[in-house]
């Protein structure tokens, strides 16, 4: 079922906005004396903050500095959506203690988000329900909002829409729904919750605030969050930044009068509970960049939109191209192959041109989920052997695709602090390299698998060759 974008949102009722509202949110949250914490399970959720830390690592001493910092907000990176489920919740639950002896030794307050994926893929609940009950707060409201308007995500009347052009199309009715690893059939939220939780929470128990509540009532917000039961799941519609906004100094003061929270949501939410102000997207001059070599540009991810990205990219002349056969990196001879990959990549990089490896485009399935997601991470691996592997420092590096960002960030190229600043497109999150990386100060650009139009990569390396 496909609807037209633009009739659907001037058929919705006008926006409430409230004036300064994100100064109001800044100002609650002084009051509050509080950090905010972003659980990333992958690297894709800074797409719509900048100015903010990442840390790759979680000991009890690296975030109590932080917190006597009084750091307002920072991101864990996590990358527990290439995880098998148990793994992922046993990260979750050690994540969520180390965040709770840490917050109480700095004697500092924090609220803590599960940042998932927009088009509803990942581990929920189970990784949600154990980093609550690691952090003591297990009988709080989740709160889901998989908004994510710079990727043309929308809740409206309970349903998950994407929007495809001048259509929105329901979540379940996408390629993001057939999912190896996270596939779903449901794009209405309260029975998408019934179906992760396997039946557990119900579709009926599953509260909602509705766009009619955000818009024609607000003043009803506070009161109607705390009429909720403890323990209670709630979708929260949402078409517009305001909407967003409106919800989160409702709970804010909801928190005052003694509700707990917890979230499961999409980056669009992110900065409003920070106050963060919107910015436009990077150009060429806001980049500082070490060398003239080529940068390189890794292409892991397997959805269709990447696909299409990746034949527009090729329309660009002055790049080089290489495609990583994924069934010679499953091979046990692998090492071989890769070794030459890298010494080709190499020479052309310290050349001055910009090369761009992507793996061949014919998805390699295994026989369930799991191994699906297991031959995801082996292709995963090899790319990062690649990126380690090389001798030249790129101008750049642009990485496509969540689990392959994030190794690529993390095992690649050694990132264990990092500071978002900014987007070079919406919804395409750049980091400047910690001092520890193998290319400290490069700009790494993390672009998430399943954000823009067909030009959209090619468009983003246009700002940095």
């Amino acid at each position: 079922m496909k609807v037209n974008y633009q009739e659907t949102i001037d058929s919705l009722p006008k926006e409430f906005v409230q004036p300064n509202s994100l100064e109001k949110i800044q100002r609650l949250n002084s009051q509050s004396e509080r950090t905010l914490v972003i659980l990333d399970d992958d690297p894709t959720g800074t797409q719509t903050v900048h100015g903010v830390d990442i840390i790759t690592t979680w000991e009890v001493g690296l975030l109590q500095g932080l917190f006597e910092a009084k750091s307002p907000i920072f991101f864990i990176l996590t990358n527990s959506r290439s995880l098998q489920e148990p793994e992922a919740t046993a990260l979750a639950e050690e994540i969520g203690a180390n965040l709770k002896k840490a917050s109480e030794a700095a004697k500092r307050k924090i609220m803590v988000v599960s940042r998932g994926d927009s088009t509803l893929r990942g581990h929920y609940p189970a990784e949600v329900d154990a980093m609550s009950e690691a952090l003591g707060i297990e009988r709080a409201i989740t709160v889901l909002i998989p908004a994510f308007f710079e990727g043309g995500r929308f809740t409206i009347n309970n349903t998950h829409w994407v929007k495809e052009g001048e259509e929105l199309i329901p979540a379940s009715e996408t390629p993001f729904a057939q999912d190896a690893a996270f596939g779903y059939k449901n794009a209405e939220l309260t029975k998408w919750v019934e179906e992760k939780s396997k039946g557990k929470i119900k579709a009926a128990d599953v509260e909602s605030i509705s766009l009619d509540d955000l818009r024609l009532v607000p003043e009803k917000l506070v009161e109607q969050l705390i009429s909720m039961n403890n323990g209670a799941t709630c979708v929260v519609n949402a078409a517009a930044y305001s909407d967003l906004e409106n919800i989160v100094i409702a709970i804010i003061k909801a928190e005052k009068e003694g509700k707990k929270f917890t979230f499961r949501t999409a980056a669009s939410i992110v900065p409003v509970l920070a106050g963060i102000e919107r910015k436009p997207p990077l150009v060429r001059n806001d980049f500082t960049f070490k060398n003239e070599n080529g940068g390189i540009v890794i292409v892991g991810s397997y959805v269709p939109k990447t696909s299409a990205q990746l034949e527009k990219l090729k329309e660009l002349e002055s790049l080089s191209f290489k495609e990583v056969d994924v069934n010679r990196l499953l091979e046990s001879d692998s090492a071989h192959y890769i070794s030459k990959l890298i010494a080709e990549l190499d020479e052309k990089i310290s050349y001055g041109q910009t090369v761009v490896i992507y793996t061949s485009r014919l998805l390699v399935k295994g026989n369930d989920g799991a191994s699906s997601l297991n031959i995801g991470n082996k292709i995963s691996e090899s790319l990062v052997a690649i990126v380690k592997g090389l001798k030249s420092q790129p101008k750049f590096v642009l990485a496509k695709g969540g689990i392959t960002s994030s190794d690529t960030a993390t095992k690649g190229l050694g990132i264990k602090k990092a500071k978002a600043i900014g987007q070079i497109l919406p919804g395409v999150p750049v980091w400047e390299q910690g001092a520890e990386a193998k290319y400290p100060g490069v700009p790494y650009v993390v672009f998430p698998g399943n954000v823009g139009d067909d030009n959209a990569v090619a468009t983003a390396i246009k700002k940095l060759i």
